[in-house]
């Protein structure tokens, strides 16, 4: 993908989104989602590339 892509990470928690995260690389959304999964399992984790221009107007 290209830089004008930002990779969004939702928690949600009973059918709720909860806490909504930016990051700049699937690989720093995947890691923090990996470290979450751990200390909270029962929150679900929907990761997904979306592009900056739906973040900043």
């Amino acid at each position: 993908m290209t830089e004008l892509t930002v990779w969004r990470c939702e928690q949600w928690f009973a059918g709720e989104v909860k806490e909504l995260k930016l990051f700049r690389s699937e690989e720093q959304a995947r890691s923090f989602a990996r470290k979450l999964a751990g200390i909270s399992p029962d929150l679900v984790l929907k990761i997904e590339p979306m592009p900056v221009q739906n973040v900043w107007n």
